[in-house]
């Protein structure tokens, strides 16, 4: 075997072996890609998850907040309804006819006298007229009456103002039942 044979064989011994180095290498770098592609579709899975949660989460969050507006709303219009309920009914009581006016002062007076001794009686001055047992002095009140004992340390108020509130107060369930079922 001379120079040159020895020559071609190392080339042809390079040359093969170059050949197995890049066809290695091609096929490390179509692993390495087909990794990186598995790991960026993964990734987009993970982020289009991750987004349907936070848009799942955005939604919930603004469809409770909507139901509360919802909610606060009903409630400021029942609240309003009711108010406007007992305004009318204390309208209807500021513009009683003298009969009725006088019928609802006498039975406040007398249950004003069942619950204390009363020696003062104020009221509205377009009541002072049907207070006739007792000293009528007239006040700033829509209607009813204030009584008070000799003493003046125990005081009973039927104001139509008093009423009206007491009864809101006791019956508002009952009124909002009435009212919105």
């Amino acid at each position: 075997m001379g120079l040159e044979e020895v020559k071609e064989e190392i080339i042809r011994n390079a040359k093969e072996q170059e050949a197995a180095l890049i066809a290695e290498a091609r096929r490390e770098a179509g692993r390495i890609t087909k990794e990186a592609e598995k790991k960026i579709k993964e990734m987009e899975e993970r982020s289009e998850a991750d987004t349907k949660k936070m848009i799942e989460s955005a939604k919930k969050q603004e469809i409770s907040s909507a139901e509360m507006e919802y909610k606060k709303m009903l409630l400021d219009a029942k609240k309003n309804m009711i108010d406007a309920v007992f305004a009318d009914a204390k309208k209807r009581l500021e513009n009683l006819d003298d009969k009725k006016r006088e019928a609802y002062i006498k039975k406040l007076l007398e249950k004003a006298k069942n619950d204390i001794e009363a020696a003062y009686v104020y009221c509205n001055k377009k009541d002072v007229r049907f207070v006739r047992e007792f000293k009528a002095l007239p006040v700033d009140i829509t209607g009813g009456l204030i009584a008070e004992n000799q003493e003046k340390t125990v005081r009973v108020d039927y104001s139509f103002e008093t009423v009206l509130q007491s009864i809101k107060d006791n019956e508002l369930q009952n009124i909002n039942k009435l009212l919105f079922g």
